[in-house]
């Protein structure tokens, strides 16, 4: 990948920028993510859901299967409107043919210097197309999603419905879920 090839990001506050590397370099920094995860969205999680997960089993083999990506990195095309960075439920469709430099994050809530180095670890749709190339899964799906930093779970339900009935709509068979 060259300097062209690469995502660009909103612009975020600089204190807030520094914060969140001293979060992912350091143990300190880690430790206190860790912490503040546990007590500020698992309890939300916990009120929201049932006692059981419902298992869903694949339908057909990996191999035949559509395979689209669900993110919450704030990634989406940088033609579409920014997510709101101190919370936005909303989603982004994201096209299949999409490249990096196509892209943009808008998200304040964790350190995008390494995905702005390869977005594929947010958002691996170029290692989902080598996938399909190779015949280990069967089709990437045309449209994928991004959601940015919302601070509410419970916010985030209609818009994940939304999106539910979008993907079954396009006949996709299984959904890669990439937490930012």
């Amino acid at each position: 990948m060259d300097e062209h090839d690469v995502p660009t990001r909103t612009p975020i506050n600089p204190l807030t920028e520094r914060i969140l590397r001293w979060g992912s370099g350091s143990g300190r920094g880690q430790a206190f993510g860790r912490w503040l995860s546990k007590l500020i969205a698992l309890p939300q999680l916990g009120r929201l859901s049932s006692s059981e997960i419902p298992w869903t089993p694949l339908s057909c083999p990996i191999a035949r299967a559509k395979v689209a990506i669900v993110t919450t990195s704030g990634v989406h095309p940088t033609r579409d409107q920014p997510f709101h960075l101190n919370s936005d439920s909303s989603f982004r469709v994201i096209p299949r043919d999409a490249k990096a430099a196509d892209l943009t994050i808008t998200h304040q809530a964790y350190d995008r210097t390494d995905a702005l180095r390869d977005i594929n670890l947010v958002f691996p749709l170029e290692r989902l197309r080598e996938l399909e190339a190779e015949g280990v899964i069967g089709q990437v799906a045309d449209e994928h999603v991004g959601f940015g930093f919302c601070r509410s779970a419970q916010a985030l339900l209609a818009p994940g419905r939304e999106v539910a009935r979008r993907l079954a709509h396009a006949h996709v068979d299984l959904v890669l879920l990439i937490p930012a």
